[in-house]
């Protein structure tokens, strides 16, 4: 059998995603006829879809009541370009008006009555509408309309926060409900403000979603993955200026997870909820992150500020929600054998659930104190291939070198944990000794837009970040504003990930020293799978499926660095047990960033850590014994690693 790169990229896909699951469950493999693409010659005689970017509200409101008038019906959508096919899809739209992706926004303020009426133009089957009631509500009733009908209703609109509605027929469902094919895109934004609260009307509401054919569980094969109606490089780019504050709502109404991460920058979560309710933070209960999972159904609301100038992203960090992959129209092929170059990386090297972010100096000059000049520390970073390390398969990975030499040992997997230490400048020489092109991004860390690691995209004035070619070098300055745990990795959206380019990056207090007797990197990764076989375990702890236990003391305080950099499990849980029961450990960090004492918390030690997250926690084990860590998703165990108290 080829190598794994050697293959069609959607064929190798769906085979990685069948060693997911138990042969058993490939036989759920559902496949449904692709009537919904409409090639140009077809489209006149389809009503186009309009993209929403929610910022003009539906309905009349007048006296406290929102008058709203909504219909559903069936028409051609463009989530990327009309240079390819189209989507006949269900779309909402206000009556006499053009039908809308996402539907029409609803904005009110708390205590306005809502007076709607829906009706049905789907032929399919009666539509079931969900969300147009007052919140919050639990288990509210959906509300039948049969084709052709119209149903109206009337509701309080309730608490304030971030909410939605959504439709599905009883044609195209999932089996937790979720509508995925034709009527994917009805759902629209529904947001109640505070009373006598003017609204920010810069805020932006995004709405994620997804078009799905092929169905494999919860995962499939043929998608459009799109926020506000538009998938990248066509999604809106938001341009702000530094020290503007942001603010956010984001809303999955998709099928599927998303860890949403945003380069760069921390986003302080200030409510979480759902469909049907929101929960506010209070001032002191809300924290800073850079990668929060959504899952179907999830929304938030968020806020940040851009502290320094350039070029950014905030995407989905599923890897096959930002792949450049499309079946509607053309494109430049993305593989290790056609290289795309740096003036196209941006836009073709990437793809699906992602929003562009461009940071202007501030119209206000701010007075910057003199830099103090610190001889930099030298790094050197190797990107370089390993051949035969899993089983048969090669392995891509680092080599890292304190200095400037250029020549070292073998790589590791996962590569060495970077150890830096917060405000002291460092240069870090990354060498692309790979026959293919490479890039890596520094997650987490505040760094400088040219040196994030985005090649084409991130800045430093007009020159563009560079995309590393076989033999090529780019030395990367940074001075590391705060201690925590974070991850390198690689930026190049093909199989790098799987095997093997990333490790975990620990900055430290000045003066502090890393103790690995007492300082443990728990890194969960994907590592190069034979696919003739299905029985192999994809999940790496640490490098390994079958780790070798872990030794610990009884009464010793521990920091547990727990880091997920899968490709495939943002609902990857981790749960640390003794005898079956759950053990207590103390959180104190998130994505690098440390709780304030008042959110530090001891819990039960059971945790989804997602994609693209860190997740640092205290553990003082009290009783000697062996202990076990588990990495699981849904019903399926990944690995068990014993942890030795001695």
């Amino acid at each position: 059998m080829p190598k794994p790169i050697a293959l069609p990229f959607l064929f190798i896909l769906l085979i990685t995603l069948l060693v997911k699951f138990p042969n058993e469950q490939v036989s759920q493999l559902k496949r449904i006829p692709i009537e919904c693409l409409v090639t140009p010659a077809f489209a006149d005689s389809l009503e186009e879809i309009s993209i929403n970017d929610n910022r003009k509200t539906a309905g009349v409101i007048k006296n406290g009541v929102l008058s709203l008038d909504l219909e559903v019906r069936a028409g051609i959508w463009y989530p990327e370009s009309h240079d390819g096919k189209g989507l006949r899809v269900y779309a909402f739209a206000e009556r006499g008006k053009s039908l809308q992706l996402p539907g029409p926004f609803i904005r009110v303020p708390e205590g306005t009555i809502i007076r709607a009426s829906i009706h049905n133009l789907v032929h399919d089957a009666p539509l079931v509408l969900h969300g147009l009631h007052s919140r919050p509500q639990k288990n509210a009733d959906s509300i039948l309309i049969p084709f052709d009908q119209t149903v109206q209703t009337e509701f309080k609109a309730g608490a304030p926060g971030t909410y939605f509605y959504k439709a599905s027929t009883r044609s195209f469902r999932t089996g937790d409900g979720n509508s995925f094919f034709n009527d994917s895109q009805l759902y629209g934004a529904f947001v109640i403000d505070p009373p006598n609260k003017k609204f920010d009307s810069l805020e932006r509401i995004m709405v994620i979603g997804l078009w799905n054919d092929t169905l494999i569980e919860k995962f499939t094969v043929r998608e459009e993955k799109v926020i506000n109606g538009l998938t990248w490089p066509f999604t809106e780019q938001l341009t702000y200026q530094v020290n503007e504050p942001v603010s956010w709502r984001v809303i999955n109404a998709s099928n599927q997870p998303h860890p949403m991460h945003l380069h760069g920058f921390y986003y302080t979560v200030k409510s979480r909820g759902t469909q049907d309710s929101d929960h506010i933070y209070k001032e002191a209960y809300r924290y800073k992150t850079i990668t929060e999972l959504l899952k179907p159904g999830e929304t938030m609301s968020v806020g940040w500020v851009p502290e320094r100038e350039g070029n950014w992203l905030f995407h989905c960090h599923t890897l096959v929600h930002i792949m450049p992959e499309s079946f509607l129209r053309e494109q430049m092929p993305m593989d290790d054998h056609n290289p795309v170059n740096l003036a196209n990386h941006a836009l073709n090297g990437m793809g699906g659930i992602i929003m562009g972010i461009h940071v202007l100096p501030s119209s206000t000059p701010v007075m910057k104190a003199d830099a103090v000049k610190t001889k930099e520390r030298m790094l050197t970073l190797i990107a370089r291939e390993h051949l035969n390390m899993f089983d048969t398969l090669p392995a891509k990975g680092f080599v890292l070198l304190e200095g400037d030499r250029v020549s070292g040992d073998n790589i590791s997997v996962p590569g060495p944990p970077i150890v830096l230490t917060r405000n002291e400048p460092v240069a870090i020489k990354v060498i692309n000794q790979l026959h293919e092109v490479t890039t890596v991004h520094w997650h987490g860390l505040e760094i400088e837009s040219f040196f994030d690691g985005v090649s084409g995209w991130g800045n430093l004035g007009k020159e563009l970040a560079p995309l590393l070619q076989p033999g090529d070098s780019f030395v990367v300055h940074m001075v590391p504003p705060r201690a925590g745990t974070f991850i390198y990795h690689t930026h190049a959206h093909n199989f790098q990930l799987f095997a093997g380019m990333y490790g975990a990056i620990i900055v430290l207090e000045p003066g502090e020293k890393f103790d690995m007797a007492t300082d443990r990197v728990l890194l969960m990764s994907d590592g190069n799978t034979d696919l003739e076989h299905f029985d192999v375990c994809p999940v790496l702890l640490n490098g390994k499926a079958k780790p070798d236990p872990m030794e610990f003391k009884a009464g010793v305080k521990y920091r547990l660095r727990l880091v997920n950099i899968t490709a495939f499990n943002p609902t990857l849980e981790v749960a640390l047990t003794l005898r079956d029961s759950l053990i207590f450990w103390k959180a104190i960090a998130k994505d690098g960033a440390m709780f304030p004492v008042q959110q530090m918390s001891t819990m039960p030690a059971r945790q989804i850590v997602t994609v693209g997250e860190t997740r640092d926690y205290e553990w003082r084990p009290k009783e000697k014994g062996d202990y076990t860590m588990r990495l699981r998703e849904e019903n399926i165990e990944f690995v068990k690693m014993i942890l030795r108290v001695n």
